[in-house]
């Protein structure tokens, strides 16, 4: 079964599991290829639609997992019970979806041994939530599909209740790893603010004035942070 990049990078994560949980799973990938690679015992895959839900129950009959995989109908973690999964995975949805998912069942998120979180953007936001309600974030990569670029979280409740750590925008743990991929990926976001910076430059508003220097500053923060990421990368 071949899964794409952002779902390969989470599925490789994933040693032995007792339980996951893959939420908006849409057609079950996941979970049929963690189940097929003895990557975890039991899966759940839930999805808010019906017709993704019925197409997933197909294809895990097709493989024979009816008995491993359990699909749910409904929004987010409401389907699930606290401690039923160890693992919990989001994916596929943007950052401030996920957070309001997490907001709306923190009794259920808080009882993961780990959440794996994949948004399709907002991530450094979702970070800074994440980090103001106490869960530890214990690893962040960069994947690169289809010539986009997508954060992976892996976080876990924590009961350290004296604050949150200072979030950047580039997490301290994915720049420390100097990788190629990291310098796109720096580039990619200098440039969509270049862009900005450059549509508003004509434009005297104090709204645009206000927005282009944020992009400025943006772009300066890029060129110190590849800067420090290219004197380090193994190329």
């Amino acid at each position: 079964m071949h899964l794409t990049p952002r779902l390969k990078a989470i599925a490789d994560s994933i040693n032995k599991s007792r339980t996951i949980a893959d939420i908006g799973s849409d057609h079950a990938y996941l979970p049929i290829y963690l189940i097929k690679n003895k990557k975890t015992e039991r899966a759940i895959a839930t999805d808010i639609n019906v017709g993704p839900s019925e197409i997933a129950i197909n294809r895990i009959k097709q493989w024979g997992f009816e008995n491993v995989i359990d699909v749910r109908i409904g929004f987010g973690l409401k389907v699930l019970s606290p401690y039923e999964a160890d693992t919990i995975i989001i994916s596929g949805m943007g950052g401030m979806q996920i957070m309001e998912i997490l907001k709306q069942n923190l009794e259920i998120a808080n009882s993961a041994q780990k959440i794996i979180l994949q948004p399709m953007r907002d991530s450094y936001l979702l970070r800074k939530w994440l980090s103001k309600n106490y869960f530890y974030i214990i690893n962040v990569e960069v994947v690169k599909e289809n010539d986009k670029f997508y954060e992976i979280i892996w976080t876990s409740p924590s009961e350290d209740k004296k604050g949150s750590n200072t979030i950047n925008y580039f997490d301290d743990r994915l720049i420390s790893k100097n990788s190629i991929i990291l310098l796109e990926y720096i580039d990619s976001i200098y440039n969509k603010y270049k862009v900005i910076s450059t549509k508003l430059k004509n434009h005297n508003t104090p709204n645009a004035i206000k927005r282009r220097k944020q992009c400025v500053k943006m772009m300066v923060y890029c060129e110190e942070v590849r800067s420090w990421v290219q004197q380090n990368a193994k190329m």
